[in-house]
């Protein structure tokens, strides 16, 4: 190959680089809608973004507009918030401020539009996530919680930034009511699945979201219990239709058919019990036969007690028989 041929080759490359370098550095414009993206640090969480997207005109170098297309994580409204910038929750932003990294490439925003005309704001919910203990209010019926403990005894709490710093310390905790209302004091540790209050420090907190929603009670009580006097009560007498058909039934002399209850339990139930509720039976059955020779013991019992009260002291035996109309009862 000839010089001269070199000479021209040479200048032809040069001349295409120039003009593809000419080419890529006359300016260009563009349009696009791209997505807003906001980045909080680790103990915040994005609640909602409004708008989700925004659209952006530019303009630069073609050649620097082709690279910033062909990077789709950069064509993008992107916000990079430290925890001294969440002042409150929402947080308006500008727009125009999402593209901060655009000049760099040599790329300049001519305007940016919301969903309506005109610039637009973009405005941030966020929540804070917090660690928080979990209280447990026993509210035991007839008995005083010795121990209450949640499992497990720290949660996250998921509530608006705002909300948490008015918030006074005495509540910034989770509360767990453990309502063992049916509990039998002198009973095994309880132990159940709780839900948390929906509020921060109890009713007059602030609204939260929980991590878990659900804490394990175990609790121990002991009794608090309270004595009633339910008065004089007759013995009623319980037995089959062809018993009552065959016999009568008689009483030993000097027993009386009254027994004087008294009954001891949890305040609250022993606070709705009334004699009204209760009876004094003796049951007898079809096996029950009279005894010419001697009295029959039998031994009645309390029916319509609530499963958390007893009696104070336990019914005594009494002497019955049956009678038949030409039958007279044993001697005494």
């Amino acid at each position: 190959m000839s010089e001269s041929l070199r000479t021209i080759l040479a200048v032809a490359v040069l001349t295409m680089a120039i003009w593809v370098w000419a080419d890529l550095e006359q300016t260009g414009e563009s349009e696009e809608q791209v997505p807003v993206k906001v980045t909080v640090p680790p103990d915040y969480i994005l609640r909602t973004i409004t708008p989700e997207h925004v659209t952006v005109k530019f303009k630069g170098p073609r050649g620097a507009i082709q690279d910033l297309k062909a990077s789709p994580d950069d064509v993008v409204c992107r916000f990079d918030l430290s925890e001294q910038e969440l002042k409150a929750s929402p947080l308006v932003l500008h727009a125009r401020d999402g593209f901060r990294a655009w000049p760099a490439r040599r790329i300049v925003v001519t305007d940016v539009k919301g969903d309506r005309d005109g610039e637009t704001d973009v405005v941030v919910w966020f929540d804070r996530l917090i660690a928080v203990k979990v209280r447990v209010e026993p509210k035991v019926a007839g008995a005083v919680p010795i121990v209450a403990t949640a499992q497990p005894a720290e949660v996250t709490a998921r509530v608006a930034e705002s909300q948490w710093k008015a918030l006074p310390e005495a509540k910034r905790f989770a509360v767990a009511t453990l309502d063992a209302s049916s509990i039998i004091p002198q009973s095994a540790p309880v132990v159940r699945e709780v839900p948390l209050e929906r509020k921060l420090g109890g009713d007059s907190g602030v609204e939260a979201a929980f991590d878990p929603p659900i804490v394990t009670i175990t609790a121990r009580v002991e009794s608090r219990l309270e004595t009633k006097s339910m008065g004089r009560l007759p013995i009623l007498v319980s037995a089959p239709p062809d018993l009552f058909n065959r016999y009568r039934i008689i009483f030993q002399p000097g027993v009386e058919p009254y027994v004087d209850l008294k009954v001891q339990g949890p305040k609250a139930d022993i606070d709705r019990l009334g004699p009204q509720d209760i009876r004094v039976q003796l049951i007898l059955t079809a096996d029950d036969k009279p005894d010419p020779a001697s009295w029959l013991p039998g031994k009645p019992v309390v029916v319509g007690l609530p499963p958390t009260v007893k009696l104070v002291d336990p019914l005594p035996t009494v002497n019955f028989n049956l009678e038949k109309q030409n039958e007279k009862p044993p001697t005494p």
